[in-house]
Order: C-alpha cells, then structure tokens, then sequence
C-alpha cells in the first residue's frame, strides 16, 4: 500500500518529485524518501518533507510508506541502500527473516526491505537483469520494486501481485505505482504484469519475456487528479457524483445481465465494494452470495461464477479469492474502474466502472458507481431521475453528531446504508460507529442505548414502518435520534451522497484529514 515513483529523463527533478510523491501519497503517508546518488528520507507528511528539499538529481526513485514490518522511523522509511543498491518496495517479504540470517550485513531498520536490497548487492553482476532472475525467485511474497545501481544510469523495476506502471514518454520514462503519477507528463503508459522486470532509460524500455510491447493511453479527464477549487479531494469526489451517472449507465451490461439472471454468483469484495454487493443482492433479487473477499477463501466450495468488485482492481484480498475459486473452475466477472489491472487480467468478462480518477481513500464516487452499475444490470437507467437524487443529497442540510456512541441502522436495502454510513464515518473520524440491522436492536445491542447515544436511522421505503417502531424504542432509552429523509425514488442514492458529506463535515470540524484517513491507503495490496 505504499506509493512508488521513479524519473529518467531532461525536467527537472524537483518538479517531478513533488508532483509524483503528492500524487502517490494517498497509499501511504508515514513516512517519505528518495534517491538520487543521495539517500533522503525521513517520517511525516509529504508536504514537510518537501520543503527541505532543495534539488533533486536525475534519474531518482522515491517512495511514501505506509508501514507493514518496522515502527514508524526515519530508518524504516524508503529508500533503503545497501552497498550499491537503493530500491523502494511496496509489498510484504515473508521470509525475510530467514533470508537475513544468510547474508553477512549488519542491518539498519526493521523492515522486510532490506533484506532485498542486500541480495542484489550480494549477487550484483555486470548484468543487473541477471541479478534479478537469480535474486527474484528467492522472495516469498509481494512486491513492487524500483530499484537505482550505483554506476548505472538505469532504473531497474520488478513486479509481483502489487500494482507497478511504467509511463512511456519522449525522451523520458517512469516507474511508478499509479499512472496519476505521471499523467500531467505522459498519458501513455504498460500495467506490468506479475512476474515482469527489466529497465528503463530515457529512451528505452525493456520488459524482460514480452517484446513489442505497445503501450496503452489514458483517455480520461486528468482534472481529476487535481483538487480545483475544493479544500479535499473528497469534497470534490462527492460533488463529480452528478456527472458520473450518465458515464457510468452508459456501460453495455446485456452479456453480463444474462449471466446474473440465469447463474448462482457468488460475489467477492472488500470494505465499502463488499457493500455494494449487498446493495446488488437486494435491488436486484438475483441469486447472488455476497461474501468478504479475504473470508471467502474458508467458506468457499465449487463456484461456477464469480463476481469480483475492487475499484482498482489490484485488491489482494480479492484477487487471491479470485485466484483460487479459478483453481477452482469458477469463471469470473469483475467490476473495476482499471480495466487493465490485475483483477481484470484475471477475468472472463470485464466490466468498467467508469467513475473516473478517485484520489480520496475513501470511496465516493466510485461507491455511487457500483450502486448505479446494480440499477444498470436490471435495466434501470433513468438518468434524470438518479441525477436528482444525488443533487438532493448533495444539497440536504447534515445534522451535527456529538455523542460517544453512534450507532447507524436500517432495515432492508438501508442496513446497506448503515453499514456504508458507519464505516465512512468512523474511518474519518476516529470515533467507533457501529452499524446493524434494526431488527436486531432487541437481539443485543438495545444494551448499549442511553443518553450517551447518537442513533442514525435510514428510512428509505423498504422496511420504513417498522424502522419507525425501532426508532420510538431507542428514543425511550433516551438516545439522540436522527432521521435521513428523503423522497423514495432513488432514496438510496440521496442517502449515499448524504452520509459521505456527514462522515466529510465532521472529520473537518474536528481536524481530521478526509483525503488522508489515519493508518489508512486508497489500494490494499498486501495482506
């Protein structure tokens, strides 16, 4: 989950640092480090980082950490050198513990990382590619890698089961874990694939085992990758929700309607995705069997069909359900806003989810997206109709929510939103929120309602009447009520927009980043 970018070309380095580590540094923000024939790198926020940085050398590679093996601490941070080599990671070694008791280094940090760099300064040959080969295989794990040789004017990269691109430009190239890194300079670029290294040079690229490779282009708006006139990304992710129905319901679903209206599925997701399939279960009434991507390896038995929803398509939960119900037989259907990433390699049928470039880590608009993608798989694309949903929910006033325990229910389709409107709100605000069915109040949890509580209740249609007997049973327990209203025709989608800008507000009123959630990164690519 960390953020990876590396530059060789004729601009100026410090102006392609500052850009590529602000670009990446919503996959982690602990710490942050480059080198460039100099190793710089402390912890913090990349902002403060950057303001003692005064020059940067070409070629350079550089890295924001969020941490796996290893405190915080300016030692554990990215680069790290060992003899000849400096490389960043992003990824988890699992063996490195045996591995180090191999190699005759006196270590400097706690992390898996370094270990890498000794190897390949341990085996380090005139040819660094087979260097790579003979240290690569070694490695039990995941791992992206860019990686700088003194003496060599190249950049050297390796990829496996975490996301890695090279942006392919004139004159110059790049290494980086997302192509935002780089769009405002190249909009063409190569998803590597597992398994692949090589190099790149100014004017050269070389993908060890794929020739004449034609890199892909980026067709899509790179203003989104730019704040504008809003204080977050996130703000600005939420308010783009009323441009993205059209582009989302413009997407040809017949072949994969087919599928779900003829097939048991079995839906594979994550975090707010996993909610989205819970969203699809109940809209549509298909024979589908939502399940959490990193549980569903224990629970699963002989699929014939998969549907595997990640926004960037590399989540590793995922793809390695995915992996193993192909093991299995299973074909696979997936729902992705990168259709050239590693879930959508993995599939049979690949749908895009069209929301376009999301940088907060927290799902907003791509959220809306996938709702709208289940509208889409039963025929619904009224668009004027969902775009005022979403304007209502972006124009509803919020109500302010200031006691220890807050609690979201819902019955039917709106325990989705509970669910949805407890994670945005506690993974913005650091304050515990719970969310449950609200006829399983009675079955546990009424325990814990009292003065003390915050209580949201969603009261979209579907099980309205009886959410509103549950509701008079909390405010006897002396709980502060509140009720998301709106009218029914697409009340889903205007309480969607209303608990991401509700979870937004008060992660701002109480000083907290939205864009940049604590301990948190936008892909989860490793375990």
């Amino acid at each position: 989950m960390c953020g990876i970018i590396g530059y060789i070309g004729d601009r100026d380095g410090l102006e392609i640092l500052k850009y590529g580590l602000k670009a990446v540094e919503y996959r982690g923000y602990d710490s942050v480090g480059y080198y460039d024939g100099r190793l710089v790198k402390d912890v913090g926020k990349v902002d403060d980082f950057l303001k003692k940085v005064k020059d940067v050398k070409v070629p350079f590679i550089a890295h924001t950490r969020w941490a796996t093996h290893g405190k915080v601490s300016a030692e554990n941070a990215h680069p790290h050198k060992v003899g000849k080599i400096a490389l960043v990671h992003n990824g988890t070694i699992e063996n490195y513990k045996a591995l180090k008791e191999k190699l005759p280094y006196e270590w400097k940090s706690e992390t898996d990382t370094e270990v890498i760099a000794a190897l390949l300064d341990y085996y380090n040959e005139e040819d660094f590619l087979k260097t790579l080969e003979k240290v690569l295989p070694m490695l039990k794990g995941t791992y992206a890698l860019a990686i700088i040789r003194e003496g060599d004017p190249r950049i050297y990269f390796a990829k496996k089961d975490t996301p890695l691109l090279l942006g392919i430009g004139e004159g110059e190239n790049f290494v980086a874990s997302d192509l935002v890194a780089f769009l405002p300079y190249t909009n063409r670029y190569i998803r590597l694939e597992d398994g692949e290294y090589g190099y790149i040079e100014r004017d050269k690229y070389v993908i060890k085992g794929r020739e004449n490779i034609r890199p892909q282009t980026f067709e899509g708006d790179i203003k989104a990758a730019f704040k504008g006139e809003f204080p977050t990304f996130m703000l600005k992710e939420i308010h783009e929700q009323l441009d993205i129905v059209p582009q989302v319901l413009s997407v040809d679903v017949s072949e994969v309607r087919e599928i779900f209206q003829t097939q048991e599925i079995d839906i594979i997701a994550a975090g707010t995705s996993y909610h989205a399939a819970w969203y699809l279960r109940y809209l549509t009434g298909f024979n589908v069997h939502p399940y959490v991507a990193s549980e569903y390896p224990y629970l699963m038995r002989e699929p014939k069909w998969v549907f595997a929803i990640s926004q960037s398509g590399e989540t590793i939960d995922t793809i390695k359900a995915v992996k193993q119900a192909k093991q299995k037989g299973a074909k696979v259907i997936s729902l992705t806003n990168y259709v050239s990433s590693t879930l959508a390699a993995l599939s049979d049928y690949v749908v895009p989810l069209n929301a376009g470039i999301e940088i907060g880590v927290a799902a907003t608009k791509t959220f809306l997206a996938q709702l709208l993608f289940a509208h889409n798989l039963i025929g619904d694309k009224d668009i004027k109709g969902m775009k005022e949903a979403v304007r209502r929910g972006l124009e509803a006033p919020l109500f302010e929510l200031t006691k220890p325990k807050i609690f979201f229910l819902g019955r039917g389709i709106n325990y989705v939103l509970a669910m949805e409107g407890a994670l945005k709100f506690k993974e913005l605000t650091y304050v515990p929120a719970e969310a449950f069915p609200a006829g399983e109040m009675k079955h546990g949890p009424l325990s814990l309602f009292d003065k003390d509580t915050d209580v949201v209740f969603f009261l979209g249609p579907q099980g309205r009447e009886l959410a509103k007997v549950n509701m008079e049973e909390v405010r006897a327990r002396g709980a502060n009520v509140h009720e998301v209203i709106f009218p029914d025709k697409y009340y889903e989608l205007s309480a969607t927009v209303f608990l991401q800008r509700l979870a937004h507000e008060h992660a701002v009123r109480w000083g907290k980043d939205p864009d940049k959630p604590r301990h948190l990164a936008k892909s989860v690519t490793v375990e």
